[in-house]
């Protein structure tokens, strides 16, 4: 579909949204809702009603994500090609991430879609719901040695650091456990990719395994890491993940309307002139 084809699809969709809203009764398709059970509790959560203003696409970013500033300028380029304002929101905490709960509660009251998500099957409850894809990276196997080119390369004393809990993490873990106990690598969980780089520096491990847009935001804003590099993850396959913007699944139409725009962005060139900008560590999504 065309940027012009969507853009008057979802004008036609405004206006439809616009006249069922100021006419539907409020409990029409009440029936349909989730349990309470089975959606996150958001503080004051019933004084946020569906808003009537739909020439704006209201977006959160969160500045404690790598790639927040190139989620921006996505958001900013869906919204051109949907004909809406953008309406940015930044989030600020000084918690290290925030729980499902926090972003159920942004999504209700601040934005239409929260940028920066991993595409994990199974990951999210029903109450939410992924766009598709608007880049896809991987998680890096990085070191400070220069004689090491892929993990292979790594002799077995030689420990490792890996982000616990990642894809990339169980992938690693699943190997260790089918290979024969003198070749696995020492691993160590580490609470956060910052962490894990941390311990690379220091020589607490050898190699590191993290987040490539940490890698690529950890290195841009301090020389100390500027001697690290990526290696070739082999003999394990490289674990890539898409990333998108999350939303409430209740916005079906929106959310359709967002993944046409992202098809018909990734296909004129658009956001890889934006990953090309910023340098990024990605390709458009799948």
């Amino acid at each position: 579909m065309t940027i012009t084809n969507l853009r008057r699809m979802f004008s036609f969709w405004a206006l439809a949204q616009a006249v069922v809203f100021t006419t539907l009764p409020a409990a029409q398709g009440a029936a349909q809702e989730p349990e309470f059970y089975d959606i996150p509790y958001a503080d004051r959560q019933w004084t946020f009603g569906r808003r009537m203003d739909l020439s704006q696409l209201r977006y959160c970013i969160d500045p404690r994500e790598s790639d927040w500033e190139v989620a921006g300028d996505v958001a900013d380029a869906i919204a051109a090609a949907l004909l809406l304002e953008p309406q940015r929101y930044v989030v600020e905490s000084t918690m290290v991430m925030e729980d499902i709960t926090m972003v159920y509660g942004l999504l209700l009251e601040h934005c239409d879609i929260h940028m920066g998500f991993k595409l994990i099957p199974g990951g999210y409850g029903e109450w939410a719901s992924l766009t598709r894809a608007y880049y896809s990276t991987e998680y890096a196997f990085v070191t400070a040695d220069p004689d090491l080119g892929a993990l292979a390369d790594l002799s077995p004393p030689r420990p490792i650091g890996a982000t616990i809990g990642t894809s990339a993490h169980l992938r690693l873990v699943s190997y260790l456990t089918a290979s024969a106990p003198q070749d696995r690598w020492p691993t160590y969980p580490m609470g956060t990719n910052q962490l894990a780089l941390q311990s690379l520096l220091k020589g607490t491990v050898d190699v590191a395994l993290v987040w490539a847009p940490v890698f690529w935001a950890t290195q841009r804003d301090d020389p100390a890491y500027a001697d690290l590099h990526a290696i070739d993850p082999a003999p394990l396959p490289a674990t890539v993940l898409g990333v998108g913007a999350l939303m409430l699944s209740d916005e079906t139409f929106l959310r359709t309307s967002i993944d046409e725009a992202i098809a018909a962005l990734t296909a004129d060139g658009t956001f890889a002139e934006i990953y090309d900008a910023h340098g990024f560590p990605a390709v458009d999504g799948p």
